[in-house]
């Protein structure tokens, strides 16, 4: 879906970096998506716990369906055609199961988790993360993506 692939991009969880968001806050996701508790991230942890965190932010009723209404919310410009690519059993709802498929084959948060893992064992550690929390703040500060706000 357009508008959750927005929200993957513009909310991951191995960038944790949003204007105003502080570094406690940045912790506490990284310790929830830290599943086993041994204090770094695998690529797995990392894609599973972002790509549940954006589903429940587009199931606006909680049921843990996504309809097309509810997309539409999100994104107006959606269409029934980009539905149908996560509706993969035709049924007009898009459960979580169906959209970390789809996700997973896009790539998911593959590109951010990469970018976050500096020494590329495979892993991120929360230096890492904090590391690439520091940067795109600087980048953000000196209006770097400025262009890309609409």
């Amino acid at each position: 879906m357009t508008a959750m692939k927005c929200f993957v991009v513009i909310l991951p969880i191995v960038l944790f970096a949003s204007c105003g968001v502080s570094k406690r806050f940045d912790r506490e996701l990284f310790r929830g998506a830290d599943a086993n508790g041994d204090a770094k991230l695998s690529f797995e942890e990392a894609n599973r716990f972002e790509l549940a965190r954006v589903f429940k932010d587009v199931d606006l009723d909680g049921d843990g369906k996504v309809t097309f209404a509810e997309a539409s919310e999100i994104h107006p410009d959606f269409d029934r055609k980009q539905f149908g690519l996560y509706d993969l059993n035709g049924n007009g709802v898009v459960t979580y199961e169906e959209f970390y498929q789809v996700q997973t084959k896009k790539g998911g948060v593959r590109l951010r988790f990469n970018a976050a893992d500096a020494n590329k064992d495979g892993f991120v550690t929360l230096k890492e993360a904090d590391q690439r929390v520091k940067w795109l703040m600087d980048q953000a500060e000196s209006g770097w993506w400025s262009g890309l706000a609409p």
